[in-house]
């Protein structure tokens, strides 16, 4: 097949260069960076033409805090890190590469935008007046998300919603309790669903803790009239 006679001399290439050189600066950043992806996923997924997508795609290096908005068919890939995804409702996944699972490579020619450009990269905004309660709001009525910090010696009351919601413990431990004398117990992984017009949770963490609390919870979008991603 042509792709894999070209990923193999792409490699090959790109082996030699990496070998040869002896001032890693003097490459430009850019392709210093997709060098070393397009090796590091052919070592991950051997043989598979999809290791050389960092060269049609934006290569993107997201810090703990920053989000973006991926509009529907558009192609992307989790490259390494853990990150929170949600999604709309949806009964398709069509894969093209970098996976063992089917892939339905004239499918996806078909339904791919192959719109230009890259992704704005959101930070979010506070809200419900509260710093510590971070909104990611994306352009969709779907879905959006909000990051709950709750540290160490300090209670924090979650919003009001009058929409159902889950929400995953992402990080650190505590308490939470409402008016309804409802308890909860919060480790890293555990997930709740929130009924709507639930009296709001109050979060609770020790003050000997090390740490905050930190939770994501997502639900329907109640602020399409102002996203914080376009």
């Amino acid at each position: 097949e042509e792709s894999s006679k070209q990923l193999k001399i792409m490699l090959e290439r790109l082996q030699n260069q990496q070998s040869s050189s002896t001032d890693p600066h003097a490459e430009h950043p850019w392709e210093r960076k997709c060098s070393h992806a397009i090796l590091r996923l052919a070592q991950q997924f051997p043989g598979d033409a999809g290791a050389m997508a960092p060269l049609f795609l934006n290569y993107l290096l997201i810090a703990p805090g920053e989000s973006f908005f991926m509009a529907p068919n558009e192609p992307h890939a989790y490259v390494a890190g853990e990150i929170i995804e949600c999604m709309a409702c949806s009964d398709n996944v069509v894969r093209a590469g970098l996976t063992p699972k089917f892939k339905d490579v004239p499918n996806l020619v078909s339904m791919l935008t192959y719109s230009m450009g890259g992704p704005t990269i959101d930070v979010g905004t506070p809200t419900y007046g509260d710093s510590r309660i971070m909104r990611y709001t994306p352009p969709v009525s779907e879905f959006e998300v909000m990051i709950i910090t709750c540290n160490p010696g300090e209670e924090l009351k979650m919003p009001y919603l009058d929409v159902p919601a889950v929400f995953i413990v992402i990080e650190g431990s505590g308490t939470t309790d409402n008016t309804a004398g409802q308890r909860l117990v919060m480790r890293p992984g555990r997930t709740y669903y929130i009924p709507a017009g639930c009296d709001p949770l109050t979060l609770s963490v020790n003050e000997l803790k090390h740490g905050p609390l930190k939770i994501a919870l997502a639900h329907e979008n109640i602020h399409t009239l102002d996203p914080t991603s376009q």
